[in-house]
């Protein structure tokens, strides 16, 4: 929360062309520090390089098809019409794919800026490389900020404070919750999510459950 990110932290956002259920899709920063963020973020996105697989020094592919590419750019097209800012990315960049593919289902990292919570980019699962970026004043209001979603899985926090590292992951409505890292799994440790983001856990002993069905037989002698 207290540090303004290595250019590294895009990662997040942005991996496998935002296609994990674990990615970064909003990103809230104290104000303090928004300004000096953003202008970071956004030059670290736009180092991401969108090519084909075979390109060693891609950063990230094609999405899967063509439906869902234009389901993430219209949330981009969405934003746009509710007033908010693309820093870049879709809409303001230029995609240079080579030739012969050219017609895949390419798409460059986006960031947006401005969008107000009920925004449907904020409130749904856009699962594309697009990430919302937003400042905050106080812790308070923050943790009711990243709660205020249907969906539970997975959320990281980043600050130099441990303190406020225990007080923000108790009450942060989600299943993992990552402290300056991001997807770092053990499988021992279960793995669930809250809210809409899934029942039960998998894992270790959580997996004989999980993979497991109960039965019960009941005799009368």
């Amino acid at each position: 929360m207290e540090e303004t990110p290595a250019p590294s932290k895009a990662l997040p956002a942005f991996v496998c062309a935002g296609e994990i259920c674990l990615c970064t899709s909003r990103i809230y920063v104290q104000r303090s520090i928004y300004d000096e963020f953003l202008q970071r973020f956004v030059e670290a996105t736009r180092k991401w390089k969108v090519s084909v697989p075979s390109d060693p020094t891609a950063s990230m592919g094609a999405l899967i098809s063509e439906a869902h590419i234009a389901k993430v750019r219209s949330y981009v097209k969405k934003a746009l019409a509710e007033g908010a800012t693309v820093n870049c990315g879709e809409c303001v960049d230029t995609l240079n794919i080579p030739p012969n593919n050219q017609g895949g289902y390419f798409m460059l990292p986006t960031v947006i800026t401005g969008l107000k919570e009920e925004s449907c980019c904020m409130q749904e699962e856009i699962f594309g490389p697009v990430t919302c970026v937003v400042p905050f004043d106080t812790e308070e209001e923050v943790i009711e900020k990243a709660n205020g979603v249907k969906y539970g899985l997975a959320a990281t926090i980043w600050t130099r404070d441990i303190g406020r590292t225990h007080r923000v992951a108790k009450r942060l409505q989600s299943g993992l919750v990552w402290t300056n890292c991001w997807l770092v799994r053990d499988l021992n440790l279960p793995f669930g999510g809250m809210k809409a983001s899934g029942l039960g856990r998998e894992g270790a002993k959580d997996s004989y459950e999980f993979f497991t069905e109960v039965k019960t037989v009941t005799i009368k002698h």
